[in-house]
């Protein structure tokens, strides 16, 4: 690896040690060549065998530019997910979709494409308020405290992706033991990753088999385009297991973190929650806002390229073979793009963000997402006003058994200081 200039650049360990607040990403370290293209070290294999297998080394380029990260993420040809694949400490993601580029890798979005559409997704609201209201009843119906991401994060996020794809109801707990095992960050990650693929697979198989010829699911959609395209089945199959592995966990940690900051977070004098509860038209620019400064990775990053040939990057030269991190949710905070971009507005006005990619890999469930994470907020705010921890915030504790960013548990209550003192 080499730079610009002829001096040596010592490359910074990674990842960087974690900011005092959960929800900010990490300081990052300059080298004096470019505070935008950071050399570090990446972690070797628990085996002691180096995070790059093919280039037998831990060096690597991290791209924090809003610009340069979106070049990385646009150019596959120059920048390759398929090739930076199997790069310690990221998940390896092939044979799933997330780790294929080219032609195949756009045959095979296109299968599922329309069923994420803006429009056909905005045909859910009314069916994600129902969800979101039933679950809420039965968290009230538990009675004080509840715990927000079992009682709501998890499940909503769960059903949602299963209502678009239409897997049954009483199978969706096993996707998410499923995607558990997949992103899991344990020692036996690569075993759990593998027994998950498989049985996911097998299982998403096993009901294309059964679909009726009159069938108009989303499953009998995406298998008849797989016939057009001359695609295998169970290429289909692994394909759907992906997206609702991908879609779920990761909402559920974004929601939960929107959460958490929603009642941990002071604006105009009151609590951020309470602010939404009085001025809901604040919703939407919350939620973006969030989505701009709060990591839903551990990592803080997409997933790793490979150079395919030598390239520029902001005035460090990059060699083919070398490994680049594109720094999503640095380049989010980038000061050429937002004003004070360390500063959490929710009056800011709104602006493309790469919190879900950008190219070719851009995230199939961006707008059911951010439907999800609306819907959410909003009746939450109009069912349970007074709603607020239970917990201080110090003792919240964050997950660390898988890649998604989330507090364990955000313990709640919602009588009312005065209800809550009569009762006493």
């Amino acid at each position: 690896m080499t730079t610009s200039t002829t001096s040596a650049v010592c490359p910074f360990a990674f990842p960087f040690p974690p900011d005092d607040d959960p929800t900010a990403p990490p300081a990052v370290p300059t080298s004096g060549e470019s505070s935008r293209v950071v050399p570090i070290a990446l972690p070797d294999r628990p085996d002691g065998r180096p995070a790059d297998l093919v280039g037998s080394s831990s060096a690597a380029w991290y791209v924090t530019g809003y610009e340069l990260v979106r070049r990385v993420l646009r150019e596959t040809e120059t920048f390759s997910r398929e090739h930076g694949d199997d790069v310690h400490p990221y998940l390896r993601l092939s044979p799933l979709i997330m780790g294929w580029d080219g032609e195949h890798h756009r045959a095979l979005r296109s299968l599922v494409a329309r069923e994420f559409t803006p429009r056909r997704i905005a045909l859910q609201r009314p069916v994600l308020e129902a969800l979101t209201d039933r679950l809420l009843d039965a968290m009230a119906a538990s009675g004080e405290p509840a715990d927000l991401v079992e009682a709501l994060a998890m499940p909503l996020s769960l059903h949602a992706v299963g209502e678009v794809l239409q897997t049954p109801e009483e199978d969706r707990g096993r996707f998410r033991q499923w995607g558990d095992m997949f992103i899991s960050t344990g020692p036996d990650r690569a075993r759990e990753a593998e027994t998950a693929l498989r049985e996911m697979t097998a299982y998403v198989a096993r009901r294309m088999e059964r679909l009726g010829d009159r069938d108009d699911s989303a499953l009998a959609r995406t298998l008849q385009a797989a016939d057009e395209r001359g695609i295998d089945h169970a290429e289909a199959a692994l394909l759907v297991s992906s997206m609702v592995t991908a879609a779920w966990e990761t909402t559920a940690g974004a929601l939960s973190c929107l959460l958490y900051k929603l009642l941990t977070t002071t604006w105009d004098g009151t609590l951020l929650y309470r602010h939404l509860c009085l001025t809901p038209d604040a919703i939407p620019g919350t939620i973006h806002e969030t989505l701009r400064t709060v990591p839903n990775g551990t990592l803080e990053t997409a997933q790793p390229r490979r150079a395919m040939r030598d390239v520029e990057l902001d005035g460090v030269q990059v060699r083919a073979g070398d490994i680049v991190v594109p720094a999503i949710d640095q380049a989010d905070r980038d000061p050429d793009v937002w004003d004070d971009p360390d500063r959490y507005d929710i009056t800011r006005t709104p602006r493309p963000l790469l919190t879900f990619g950008h190219g070719p890999h851009v995230c199939l469930g961006e707008h059911l997402a951010v439907l999800e994470l609306n819907v959410a907020v909003e009746r939450l705010t109009t069912r349970f006003p007074a709603l607020r921890l239970a917990a201080p915030p110090t003792e919240i504790t964050w997950n660390a058994a898988t890649t998604v960013r989330r507090p364990l548990a955000l313990p709640v209550t919602w009588s009312s200081p005065a209800t809550s003192q009569k009762t006493r």
